[in-house]
């Protein structure tokens, strides 16, 4: 709901890697999208924008793929949300004025900011490392997929 469908894609496949490997060890792209039932193409250009941002490496020819360019600690659910989606879902009116502030507010405006204040506050105080806990929690400890050559 809060993300496009973009976001949703990049926040899994982020996920799957830093549960899935090693820091500057990359990831094919394919092993990727095919764990987690996702369209290869779009993802791949989802991962060109998050290269841009400066979360991921990516490198081509034998031995490339994606790899996190940071630490999954040091990585925000927010810096991912801004990379793909951009912060104007989580500033802009709930009901889609133009012009809605504290002096000129839409009738969901008073519910609507605390509301948006906590999902940014989540946005920001969660790591990637932190969803990667959760979905092996979740699993009950099992990895994720099996090593790629398997």
């Amino acid at each position: 709901m809060i993300y496009s469908i973009g976001c949703e894609y990049a926040i899994r496949a982020m996920t799957y890697l830093a549960e899935n490997t090693k820091p500057g060890e990359y990831c094919l792209l394919r092993t990727i999208t095919n764990e987690h039932d996702l369209p290869q193409h779009f993802v791949g250009k989802i991962f060109q924008s998050l290269v841009r941002a400066g979360l991921l490496y990516s490198a081509k020819g034998r031995g490339g793929g994606f790899a996190l360019r940071r630490s999954a600690e040091e990585i925000r659910l927010y810096d991912i949300v801004q990379a793909i989606d951009g912060t104007e879902r989580l500033t802009r009116c709930i009901i889609g004025l133009a012009r809605c502030d504290d002096t000129q507010p839409c009738p969901q405006h008073d519910w609507w900011q605390p509301q948006r204040q906590q999902i940014e506050r989540m946005l920001m105080e969660t790591s990637l490392a932190d969803l990667a806990r959760n979905a092996v929690a979740k699993r009950g400890g099992a990895p994720a997929r099996a090593k790629e050559g398997s």
